[in-house]
């Protein structure tokens, strides 16, 4: 080899080598995301019959427990709705209140073991008559004092307001000066409402209790127009959450009675006098049953059973309470199975919750 091809060999710049390829590693499919489920509690009016709901809602807590739930009660739904002692209780969930409250896993719950007790004792107090001249004053007047029934709204929530609401809050009522159902909600412009405000209108049923003026409105019982307020819960939820794929609707009856007829009873004025009432009631009641029952994104459980008599929305006899109270722990029983599952998808859904949006929570 000469001398000059000695040197070109050793400054010979390397010819250049291929890359190494790269493997990509196969990643792994991200999980589809689970479809988005919300839970909701509805309790119908029905006065001192607000004693069963109160039952069932033990129940149901009980259940809760038992399936590792810790949390209060309110906060495994994602709206409350109630109508007239419906929506006392719902506010007795939801609102700040001076009614027993327990401290349980570090915060403080409603007692709804005090909460029954309440309802055992105070129709005493809020169903006073007042005075008349051989009868005369219940033709011009309304049947009770408002000042009972506001003095006791007033006493449980104070100044809260609806905003204040652990979880998105709905009240039913029915405004008299527009002649509109009146939704009385923590998330919207009603907000600012006293809760007590909200306990009063939802309860000011016609001919017991004159109406609640506030804002400009005449508020009276949300029964006028939703003694179940499911319907409007649903709507609603629609709303708060958009991308919600189902709904869990559990709607608590206050046990009132089917109400029927007889052809000899639909002749003339006296004898449908005290059937009116009754009949759009419970048409209103089975529509609603109806309609939830056809929603393809609604799983409806109708809590609904008839009392074995008829008790009316201001009994206080004692011992017809404690009928009505031993009527629900018994028919509670009969939905044993669908309460223990209902349960465990509220315990499951708190978890997958987390990170769906919170809208209307504090």
């Amino acid at each position: 080899m000469s001398i000059s091809d000695f040197f070109r060999k050793l400054f010979r710049k390397p010819a250049p080598q291929p890359e190494p390829q790269l493997i990509e590693e196969p990643q792994p499919e991200p999980e589809p995301k689970r479809p988005e489920e919300r839970y909701i509690l509805c309790i119908d009016g029905g006065g001192m019959r607000g004693i069963i709901p109160v039952v069932f809602l033990q129940r149901l807590e009980a259940k809760i427990r038992k399936n590792g739930g810790i949390d209060d009660i309110a906060r495994y739904f994602d709206l409350i709705a109630g109508t007239s002692t419906g929506g006392m209780i719902t506010l007795a969930l939801t609102c700040e209140s001076s009614l027993p409250h327990i401290d349980y896993n570090g915060s403080m719950q409603m007692d709804l073991d005090k909460l029954l007790e309440n309802y055992m004792t105070l129709g005493g107090e809020i169903f006073q008559a007042q005075s008349s001249i051989f009868g005369l004053r219940h033709m011009v007047s309304d049947k009770y004092s408002s000042a009972s029934i506001q003095n006791l709204c007033q006493r449980w929530f104070g100044v809260t307001t609806m905003d204040r609401a652990k979880v998105p809050t709905l009240i039913m009522a029915y405004d008299l000066s527009d002649g509109m159902p009146e939704m009385i909600r923590s998330y919207a412009d009603e907000g600012t409402y006293p809760a007590w405000v909200a306990a009063r209108a939802t309860s000011a049923a016609p001919t017991y209790f004159s109406p609640c003026e506030y804002a400009g409105k005449l508020l009276v019982d949300g029964g006028v127009i939703a003694n179940n307020p499911a319907t409007y819960a649903y709507f609603q939820a629609k709303k708060l959450y958009p991308e919600c794929e189902r709904f869990h609707i559990l709607s608590i009856s206050t046990g009132g009675t089917h109400h029927t007829m007889q052809k000899e009873e639909t002749k003339g004025l006296m004898n449908w006098a005290d059937h009116v009432s009754p009949m759009y009631s419970n048409a209103q009641k089975r529509t609603t049953d109806y309609v939830l029952e056809n929603l393809d994104d609604v799983d409806y459980l109708r809590l609904d059973d008839e009392l074995s008599v008829p008790v009316k929305m201001d009994e206080t006899n004692p011992s017809i309470l404690r009928m009505v109270r031993s009527e629900a722990e018994s028919n509670v029983l009969l939905y044993e199975s669908e309460l223990d599952e209902f349960a465990k998808k509220l315990v499951e859904n708190m978890e997958y919750r987390k990170d769906a949006s919170e809208t209307g929570r504090t």
